[in-house]
């Protein structure tokens, strides 16, 4: 955890410095354009981990930047849909890029090649266990 901790406010620190954006907001752009059509609200704020509150919060300031662009859905109007402007799809394509500079930096660089291997098989031992339905009697 300390480490997650470290690591995230290094990388928001860096976003923020070279284009004004947090990590968060990239995450946002991010997972909207790892989605081939436009996202629901709701199917956004589940990527993202975070309520629906604080991913509305996010989106309307991408909104009000131009980088996102909201629809409502043709048969329930209530639905929100979310997708990136040209402007985002430009701006999340130069911030990946530095996020994956500090990736490598931060975990790639100081880890073997099989350290590295097992720290990704790992992880995907605990996902795939925190994913799995447990039976609470």
């Amino acid at each position: 955890m300390r480490f997650h901790r470290i690591a995230t406010a290094a990388m928001d620190e860096r976003l923020r410095a070279q284009f004004g954006y947090s990590l968060d907001d990239y995450d946002v752009l991010h997972q909207i354009a790892d989605h081939v059509r436009p996202i629901t609200m709701g199917a956004l704020a589940e990527r993202l981990l975070v309520a629906n509150s604080s991913c509305n919060r996010i989106v309307g300031r991408l909104v009000a930047a131009g980088l996102v662009e909201r629809t409502r859905g043709d048969r329930d109007r209530r639905e929100v849909f979310v997708a990136l402007t040209a402007e985002g799809r430009r701006l999340r394509r130069r911030m990946a890029a530095v996020h994956v500079r500090d990736i490598e930096r931060l975990v790639g660089a100081p880890l073997s090649t099989r350290r590295l291997q097992h720290l990704d098989a790992t992880l995907r031992d605990l996902l795939a266990d925190a994913t799995t339905p447990t039976d609470v009697s």
